[in-house]
């Protein structure tokens, strides 16, 4: 499908933010004619993934670095929210689940794994956290701070923003998955909101850099194989 195919190309970084979308090369490169990818891009501007701007057409969406500030807010509010349902209502099989994407955590940076591999790892640690509330509405709200979020990231890693990465970061989220074990509800929420707050104080540098580039109108392009070389940035 279309769409699903774009959007990963979106997600991985391969599709860059500000890369210009156009219908007849995508058509060609996906291997399909242009009306799903009319489509597909509607669904992904309807998602927060692409913009459309008359006279340009449709563009993969560039975060201004006060969007990106503003997610981490969010995902520090939903965050804590999580951990504390979780706290309170997981079972031992989804604290075992947990455990395993927690160790997968520390074993992407014992691997020293690029950034793209971390941030799925940790992604998945935060994915096992929310299936742990019970809360369906929760999941489809995390699901589009998750997207938000590896598409952020992936803007970080095609500017070589490098990791900010330390022994501390490694076992940064273990105050939050021990409080969920113990079934400390006031501890996971506090645990999971310092987590997502020094996550932004550690990548400010990070942000500064992205407005610099925004600012110099630093063209970014994706590398999927065939779609880089005739699009251009909006």
């Amino acid at each position: 499908m279309a769409y699903n195919e774009i959007r990963q190309r979106i997600l991985d970084g391969r599709l860059a933010p500000g890369v210009r979308l156009v219908h007849r090369t995508l058509a060609r490169v996906l291997g399909t004619s242009p009306n799903p990818i009319v489509l597909a891009l509607r669904m992904l501007e309807r998602d927060g993934l692409v913009t459309n701007t008359p006279g340009l057409g449709a563009c993969v969406r560039t975060w201004s670095p006060a969007e990106i500030i503003d997610s981490y807010y969010i995902r520090a509010f939903h965050e804590a929210l999580a951990a504390r349902l979780c706290a309170e209502r997981h079972t031992p099989a989804e604290m075992a689940a947990i455990d395993a994407a927690h160790e997968a955590v520390k074993q992407s940076f014992d691997n020293d794994d690029d950034a793209g591999s971390s941030v799925l790892a940790e992604l998945r640690l935060h994915v096992a956290i929310v299936r742990g509330t019970h809360c369906p509405d929760l999941e489809r709200i995390f699901e589009n701070l998750a997207i938000v979020h590896r598409c952020m990231t992936a803007f970080g890693i095609t500017l070589n923003v490098p990791r900010l990465l330390g022994p501390a970061v490694r076992d940064i989220h273990v105050p939050m998955v021990e409080a969920i074990r113990a079934r400390d509800m006031d501890a996971a929420e506090t645990a999971a909101r310092e987590h997502v707050e020094d996550s932004l104080a550690r990548n400010l540098a990070w942000i500064e850099k992205v407005s610099a580039a925004l600012e110099r109108g630093t063209s970014i392009r994706g590398t999927s194989s065939g779609i880089n070389a005739v699009t251009g940035a909006c």
